[in-house]
């Protein structure tokens, strides 16, 4: 039976075996697919909708003497400093307006800042290199005299939003702001008040100051720490200093935790209050235990601790680029000025020493993550935090000089002065 079975399978023409029916699709692999293809199509309008081919701020040079003493007029203007209110009046020029875009250029790299008086009306335009070509840019328009937060206009890419929708998307990035810690006041509070004409901008404004990055409890202990045995055993020696805030006793935090926090300890300490800002709840908590900055030398110079614990605060919480352009601001802003801004006394100028003591800073502050960080600078000697012979590099220039023998501060003959100061701090400082 088997047998026959199989023979009359096998004899059967093959045009007689009916090949099987077509599976079709299932109708939801087809939606899906259809789902997939609309997305994809979106985002690609969204893509080109939004982004442009074409910076809309052209690269922008290194800022100039006029433009870091400008800018920082401006900055200082918008934080308040000086003033016993928060909310305070600032006026803003066309060179302070320019100098504030040409150091946020600098020290945002590789964003592009604008920011442009157009008769009655002010601009601030920003662009930044996406992927595949295309560019970010954002431009933000607004004039007149306005009572509270002004109207104003964005546009992104080429979609421009109307004042009502402009106003939404700013509330909208406050409103994230807040969730994430930060406390922005309502609009109308933030600026009260705009008037743009005269080749100025005037406003009253109380802008928020956002809590720092670093851990304020932890910087606080830090603080109190030497202050504590500044008042035992007072000293004027930077490298002490140095050895008492890393070898104090760790908490519960991690190593990098407690490294970066004790390079704006140190900060607090040595130049001003204000740098507690760079640490969050540090600024009440340290009034209990507050000491006047101690005046303390290093190689026989006391602004060269300042320049050295400042810019590794700032690095520690904001990163060495930045830290490096603050540094540089601090010096082109000097040599128009005749007297240094961190103390009566220092010399004046630009000053390659100043420059070496913030690198030696912040690259200090950019090893805060290295394993055994704070034992070595809980060891540390004056030579090692800055070698001696970086005393002797040109200092106290003039903006004419400074552009005669440097040009500016991306010009190859200042990048290789840089380069050599490096290599002076590669072989001597802790490796």
């Amino acid at each position: 039976m088997i047998a026959t079975i199989r023979m009359t399978a096998a004899t059967l023409p093959l045009d007689t075996i009916a090949d099987p029916a077509p599976r079709r699709p299932r109708r939801w692999l087809r939606g899906l697919g259809w789902t997939v293809a609309v997305i994809v199509a979106l985002v690609a309008a969204l893509w080109f909708l939004f982004t442009s081919a074409a910076p809309a701020v052209p690269p922008m040079p290194a800022p100039t003497a006029e433009q870091a003493g400008a800018g920082r007029d401006a900055v200082m203007q918008l934080r308040g400093e000086g003033e016993a209110p928060r909310a305070h009046g600032i006026r803003l020029g066309a060179d302070q307006l320019q100098g504030m875009a040409a150091l946020a250029s600098h020290g945002f790299r590789p964003a592009r800042f604008a920011v442009t008086l157009r008769d009655q009306a002010v601009a601030v335009t920003v662009s930044r290199a996406l992927p595949l070509g295309r560019w970010f840019n954002a431009d933000l328009v607004t004039g007149g005299r306005q009572t509270g937060f002004p109207h104003a206009r964005l546009r992104i890419g080429s979609v421009t939003f109307s004042p009502f929708w402009t106003r939404k998307l700013i509330e909208t990035a406050r409103r994230f702001a807040l969730w994430r810690g930060i406390e922005v006041g309502p609009l109308d509070t933030l600026v009260r008040g705009i008037a743009v004409g005269g080749g100025e901008v005037a406003a009253v404004v109380d802008l928020p100051r956002p809590p720092g990055p670093i851990d304020g409890a932890v910087a606080t202990r830090l603080y109190c720490a030497l202050a504590a045995a500044q008042r035992r055993t007072p000293s004027d020696d930077f490298a002490t200093h140095v050895r008492r805030v890393f070898s104090a006793p760790k908490g519960a935090e991690t190593d990098v935790v407690r490294n970066r926090a004790a390079f704006v300890a140190l900060a607090i300490f040595l130049v001003d209050d204000r740098v507690a800002e760079l640490a969050d709840a540090a600024t009440a908590g340290i009034a209990a235990c507050h000491i006047a900055p101690p005046t303390v030398m290093i190689h026989g110079r006391a602004d060269l601790p300042k320049h050295w614990s400042l810019s590794a605060a700032i690095a520690a919480a904001s990163g060495t680029q930045f830290a490096q352009a603050i540094g540089e601001w601090k010096e082109l802003a000097d040599s128009l000025s005749p007297q240094s801004s961190f103390a009566i006394g220092d010399p004046s100028g630009f000053s390659f020493v100043d420059v070496s003591a913030d690198r030696a800073g912040f690259r200090a502050a950019g090893r805060a993550d290295e394993p055994g960080e704070a034992t070595r600078l809980a060891a540390t000697t004056p030579d090692q935090l800055l070698p001696p012979v970086l005393l002797k590099q040109p200092e106290g220039m003039k903006k004419a000089d400074f552009v005669r023998d440097y040009g500016s501060i991306t010009d190859p003959r200042y990048t290789a002065m840089v380069a050599k100061i490096d290599a002076i701090l590669n072989t001597d400082t802790i490796d």
